[in-house]
């Protein structure tokens, strides 16, 4: 399995993952012209996305997801307009997409629908962001997967110090917000474990939070816990991120 984060954050968000001839494209709230571009950079074209899956109805995330033909789409029941059951993604249930199992988590957000994904073949992947906490239920089957792609969305402190009006700083905390980035490595220092090999810190905040922040929040972490764990990488709003047998 190979995945490619071609963008994260509050401005638009595209992750693409492949295994042997079929691509899996999550969100599209990014231009055609720059989901092309980035796709083309990796060697591949608008035939390798084979189905196209929404985690939610924000517009970060499907504001260009109408250049599909709806019949590639797939998401969970309110997330879409005339969503017929067969391209309905129901959560806690195992679907199959040509190679890819791909199992529909319930996240925790203030969306119609939102959803997140553990993508297995002969490796899993966990998609996780947007979402306030993640539930004791998902945690169970997030447990030492290879990959996470996991939302590290701002450190309290620079939030708290922003300008932003405080019923936008009270959304993102809450529950039905963003994980911040304690949160977050604490998280994956209990989920993590001997298959793990990557995690992709995802849709960082521009304003509250950087990529040296959140990863020093994550080292500190794991060295309190002493977990030794070198394989973290952040997710950016420009820069495609890969990883997977990609990098091998």
């Amino acid at each position: 399995m190979e995945f490619h984060v071609l963008a994260s954050g509050s401005k638009g968000n595209a992750t693409f993952i492949y295994e042997d001839g079929c691509g899996i494209l999550i969100d599209c709230g990014i231009t055609r012209k720059q989901l092309l571009f980035k796709l083309n950079q990796l060697g591949f074209h608008e035939e390798d996305i084979t189905y196209v899956f929404l985690t939610h109805d924000h517009y970060d995330h499907n504001k260009n997801i109408h250049i599909f033909d709806q019949d590639k789409i797939y998401t969970a029941k309110k997330n879409m307009p005339d969503l017929d059951e067969y391209h309905t993604l129901i959560p806690y249930t195992h679907r199959q997409f040509d190679v890819f199992d791909v199992l529909t988590l319930k996240t925790s957000h203030d969306a119609s629908d939102p959803i997140g994904f553990v993508i297995s073949t002969d490796e899993t992947l966990l998609y996780m962001t947007d979402t306030g906490y993640v539930s004791q239920k998902n945690r169970k089957y997030m447990n030492n997967l290879n990959y996470y792609i996991i939302e590290s969305n701002h450190d309290i402190q620079m939030l708290m110090n922003t300008k932003r009006p405080m019923f936008l700083k009270n959304r993102i905390l809450n529950d039905v917000g963003h994980l911040n980035n304690e949160y977050s490595a604490r998280l994956m220092s209990e989920m993590i474990g001997d298959k793990t090999k990557e995690i992709i810190l995802a849709h960082l905040s521009q304003e509250a939070n950087t990529a040296e922040k959140a990863l020093e929040t994550y080292y500190s972490i794991f060295d309190e816990q002493n977990i030794k764990f070198d394989y973290i990488k952040v997710a950016s709003q420009v820069d495609v991120v890969s990883g997977g047998k990609h990098e091998n």
